[in-house]
This record gives C-alpha cells, structure tokens and sequence, in this order.
C-alpha cells in the first residue's frame, strides 16, 4: 500500500518532531510504502531544528519543501504544482497539521480498511486527552446556507464572535462530563464506520477516488473551511465522506491556529465562509 502525508508546519518544530517520531512508530512493522512531505511554510525559520528533522526522519523517504507562507491548503496546492507531486499515484493522502500524534496502530488500521470505492475522504478519530473531546466526526449533517450565513455573521463582529466563542466553550464544557468516557476511549469503538459530511481538518485522509478526480486541491483561501471544501468536492465526484474511528490521531491543541489575534482569526473565518457560500446551495437529502 503507498500512502503519503502532507504535513504543514508553521512555526511548530517541536510538535513536529514529535508528530514525525509517531509517523515513524506507527508505520513499523508494516508493508506501508510511505512518503512524508514536511512542507515548512513557517515565518520564523529554525535552520537548527529543520536540519535535524531531515537528519533524524530521511528513514522514511521524508521530503522537506520550504514553502512561503501561502496559508494551509495553499502551501499543500503550491508544493504540489511546484515539486510535481503526483497524488493520483497513493492509495490514500493525508492532508495534515504536525501538532497531532499517530497511535501506534495507526497505519496497521489503515492497512486493513476494506477499499470502497465510494468513499473520497476518511475522517479518523482526533483525540484531545486536555479537552477530552474527539473532534470528529466534525460535521454530520451538511448544513443549510442559512446556518452558514449565520455562522459567517457571527464571525463578522468582535461581539458576535465572543458570544460564539462563550456557547462553544460551554459545549465543551458538556462533552468533557457527559461524554469523556465516550470521546477518549474511541479506540475502543471498532468497526462502527459511518457517513458523514465533512471531516475536522487538521487531519483528512483522501482516497485514491478522490484524488483520481482531483490531485491540486486547489483551494484559494488562506486558512480554515478546508472541510467545506473538500466535503463539497466528494460530493460532486459522487464520493462520500467516513468517519473510522479505527484510525486513532491525538490533537496537540492547534498550536498555530491558537496564536492568532482574535482579529485575524474572525477575519479568516468570515472569508472562507464567504468563498464557500459562493457556490453553496441547499440540496434535498
């Protein structure tokens, strides 16, 4: 089986070694064939700690690409068209963050998923052990353009955005005591494969169907509803998305994302929700 990962760091080489130590871990003891293309699009360059990332990890065919600041699916859609990268050539590609860590049994899961044509992305299990949640499945309903609109309002005013984030942060709150139990013991949940909509981007695994009809990925917007878009593609290749939580991925908390001034952070989210309401519509279940 030939799988690649497409991991973009910024400004995160500690997460990243330990995220590429899991990769190695994981993919012991398997016939995977695997490639890892560190694409390094950070602002604050350590030529100390890339130089041992090469060093240490150059085991299993890591590839590093200096990559400008192009955003998160930009730098992957860049890396790809630059180093002619040719997805279409795995049977599954990862689309990645490095503040996450493998299990051990991660790619021996992977392995023995039975190959469905049908399917363009999986979504594993995103377990945060801090939060106690597990961020997928991330969406399961596709939602209305209503609710988008709404989302994107929320996302426009400092205000709306501070209530926003008050509701989320007592939503978890509730999962952390009525369904911790549940969320960090997925790994436990084999077998249960079930249909989604869209899956939580930090870690997103597309099938070879997918990347047959679309190997550039070429979304346009700098940061976040990378989930949108990729949920909306498998949708027009006729593709469906599945949650595995036989795939097990632990967070590391979205140490880049959590730097960001609130400001920006509004300001990214209301445009990608603007780019993906463009072409957006309601459709019949």
């Amino acid at each position: 089986m030939k799988i690649c990962i497409l991991a973009v760091c910024h400004n995160s080489y500690d997460e990243a070694l330990l995220f590429l130590n899991s990769i190695a871990e994981s993919v012991k003891n398997t016939s995977v064939d695997l490639d890892v293309f560190f694409i390094d699009n950070s602002t604050k360059f350590n030529e100390f700690s890339v130089g041992k990332i090469q060093n240490l990890y150059a085991g299993f065919g890591i590839k590093y690409i200096r990559s400008e600041n192009l955003g998160y699916l930009p730098s992957i859609a860049c890396s790809i068209e630059q180093h002619s990268i040719n997805l279409e050539k795995y049977d599954y590609s990862c689309i990645s963050n490095v503040d996450l860590i493998l299990a051990d049994d991660f790619f021996t899961c992977l392995e023995n998923i039975i190959v469905n044509r049908g399917v363009g992305i999986y979504a594993p299990a995103i377990l945060s052990s801090a939060l106690h949640v597990n961020r997928n499945p991330k969406i399961v309903k596709r939602p209305s353009v209503a609710k988008l609109k709404l989302n994107r309002l929320l996302f426009k005013y400092s205000m709306s955005h501070f209530i926003l984030r008050l509701v989320n942060t007592a939503r978890l709150k509730i999962q952390q005591y009525v369904k911790a139990d549940k969320t960090l013991h997925a790994s436990t949940q084999r077998n249960v494969t079930k249909t989604i909509y869209a899956p939580h981007g930090s870690f997103m695994i597309l099938t070879k169907e997918f990347t047959k009809n679309d190997s550039k990925l070429s979304y346009p917007i700098f940061l976040f509803c990378e989930d949108f878009y990729l949920a909306e593609k498998s949708i027009e290749f006729n593709l469906s998305v599945a949650y595995c939580p036989d795939l097990v991925v632990f967070d590391s908390e979205h140490v880049s994302t959590s730097l960001m001034k609130p400001a920006s952070y509004r300001k990214q989210n209301f445009e990608a929700l603007s780019y993906i309401l463009t072409n957006y519509k309601d459709r019949e279940d």
